[in-house]
């Protein structure tokens, strides 16, 4: 049974007579009494990312970069066999652009089984980097504070503002859905890591994609988000579309009677269907065949149920992972349709939306993943930022939509189990 600090010391030997660029790796045990998330929240090397994949099998901690680059197609053009690049992607990146790294430590758990990996290239003192990791891990402290100030961005008058004027476009041009979005930043008195939140979220957020992308010390991005964007294995594609949102119920009847509602709601499936005809459009240039779910399903989650379609296509040769990201991203599940005049319009409104809605994951020769990055938040210095966001369509109710804003704030607003300033001290704002 091999430790991680005998791992990680065999493999500091290895790197000693490896020529670079090179990949070594080793299995080994993971502590069971020690939190993956609890040891990379400790870590003192930026930028660092966690990721879990939605069924749960993969877990990933990166640490370190090797090399850095904001141009997907260079970053892929890089990569050797074994090798991941992960990163970021912001809503109003342009097509082609985000921030990822090649990791100089990946330690990955596919199933029970856990490897050490680390990457050398002639550029970068892997050793160094590796130095500088903690390997004995100490479990994260519990989060406790109060929330001074929660101001929402747009406030609801200027939401219902916002959501009147959506519909007074489409009634007079193109545009068909525009997806409106509101930031709620919560001010406390003591900072969170992202650490905290996501081990919070990860334990009761299942049926999810969860993430965490840190630069530095004050800069955290956290999620946990039910929607893939893609994925690529050699020429396939799958994707999905995921829009139409109603709450759970409080009972099993309840809770049927939501899900068969949202099912034959006709706001809510042609919702869907734009989602639909924008991916699709989006891939057909670049695809051999396509393939779409006939009928929408329920996506069933701890507060919210969604309508899901999925979307399969078989690329055609030459077709990368930065041709793939602009043709789906951002799709009318977070911009609107047309892609173009929606996102015109949301730079009208002046709120920068970030790495929300963007996309989040990792590219390599053979396999790519990326989830969209809604249910996040971002965390800097002592404010929390939430995002969420609603699809307006034609027959949308600007009350209505601001609930529902409210029901998807909830996935990561729960997750914080903090006091208002006001409130007495036995008095907990929701916990997980």
């Amino acid at each position: 049974m091999t430790t991680l600090i005998q791992a990680a010391n065999h493999l500091q030997s290895q790197l000693a007579i490896s020529q670079a660029p090179t990949q070594v790796q080793t299995d080994f045990t993971w502590p069971g009494d020690l939190s993956p998330i609890a040891w990379l929240d400790a870590q003192p090397v930026y930028p660092k990312s966690y990721w879990q994949s939605r069924d749960g099998r993969e877990e990933v901690l990166v640490l370190g970069a090797c090399r850095q680059f904001t141009q997907i197609q260079q970053a892929q053009a890089s990569l050797l066999p074994e090798q991941r690049i992960w990163g970021c992607v912001a809503f109003d990146d342009t097509p082609g652009s985000g921030d990822f790294f090649l990791p100089v430590v990946e330690l990955i758990r596919r199933d029970k089984q856990w490897q050490l990996c680390v990457n050398l290239i002639a550029e970068t003192d892997s050793q160094a980097i590796l130095s500088q990791i903690i390997w004995q891990g100490r479990p994260l402290a519990p989060m406790a504070g109060r929330i001074r100030q929660e101001v929402h961005t747009p406030n609801h008058h200027q939401w219902c503002h916002s959501v009147t004027r959506a519909l007074s476009n489409m009634a007079h041009t193109e545009l068909k859905k525009v997806v409106l979005a509101r930031q709620t930043r919560l001010t406390l008195d003591g900072a969170v890591s992202g650490g905290q939140l996501l081990s919070h979220s990860q334990q009761h957020n299942s049926e999810s994609f969860h993430f965490l992308f840190a630069t530095g010390p004050d800069d955290a991005f956290v999620g946990s988000t039910p929607e893939r964007l893609y994925r690529r294995r050699d020429c396939r594609v799958t994707t999905e579309a995921v829009a139409g949102t109603v709450r759970r119920g409080a009972s099993f009847s309840e809770d049927h009677h939501l899900g068969e509602w949202l099912l034959n709601d006709s706001k809510n499936v042609h919702e869907n269907q734009l989602v639909v005809d924008d991916i699709f459009a989006g891939l057909r240039r670049h695809s051999l065949t396509i393939t779409v779910d006939p009928e929408p399903h329920l996506i069933v989650l701890r507060h919210l149920q969604h309508l899901r379609r999925r979307i399969s296509a078989i690329v055609g040769p030459g077709v990368d992972d930065s041709v793939i990201l602009g043709a789906l991203q951002p799709t009318a599940a977070v911009a609107g349709l047309p892609r173009d005049t929606a996102r015109a319009f949301l730079a009208e409104q002046g709120i920068t939306r970030g790495r929300y809605s963007g996309a989040v994951g990792y590219i390599s020769q053979r396999e790519s993943q990326f989830c969209v990055a809604i249910r996040s938040a971002q965390l800097t210095d002592n404010t929390v930022d939430l995002f969420a966001g609603a699809g307006i369509v034609p027959g949308s109710d600007p009350e209505a939509e601001w609930h529902e804003l409210d029901n998807k704030l909830t996935t990561m607003r729960q997750c914080l189990p903090y006091r208002h300033a006001q409130e007495h001290d036995d008095a907990i704002v929701g916990v997980c």
